[in-house]
């Protein structure tokens, strides 16, 4: 978990770097938490890298990791009509993660996970 708390910390001070809203600056903090929390709960991973980067009006952040492979792009959308015992368990941080960006790719390099996520910048 303290790579939880230091993953808040780069999104506060991306945010803060971007220049973004105070909401735009939640949904980054919480879309950085939730891929965070993924790789460190349930990739097996030992490395963990984040990047973050503007460019043609958009604030991409990469989240690279050497867990196993997993690509989200693929995870389907969860069934929030469903009760909650009735749905299947996880995928609710993908879910948010693409709700709160505007976009995201994966690719799987030299052995590594690298998400791409990103949103346009709202000035």
């Amino acid at each position: 978990m303290d790579e939880v708390r230091r993953a808040r910390a780069f999104a506060l001070s991306t945010a803060d770097d971007a220049g973004l809203s105070e909401r735009q600056a939640l949904n980054l903090h919480l879309v950085v938490e939730e891929a965070v929390a993924n790789i460190v709960n349930y990739s097996g991973a030992t490395m963990m890298e984040l990047c973050a980067w503007q460019e043609d009006g958009r604030l991409y952040v990469s989240f690279t990791d050497d867990g196993i492979p997993f690509d989200p792009t693929l995870h389907p959308e969860p069934d929030l009509t469903l009760p909650i015992g009735m749905r299947a368990i996880g995928g609710l941080g993908i879910h948010y993660i693409r709700k709160m960006s505007d976009g995201m790719d994966y690719r799987r390099q030299d052995g590594k996970n690298i998400l791409t996520v990103w949103k346009k910048v709202k000035r």
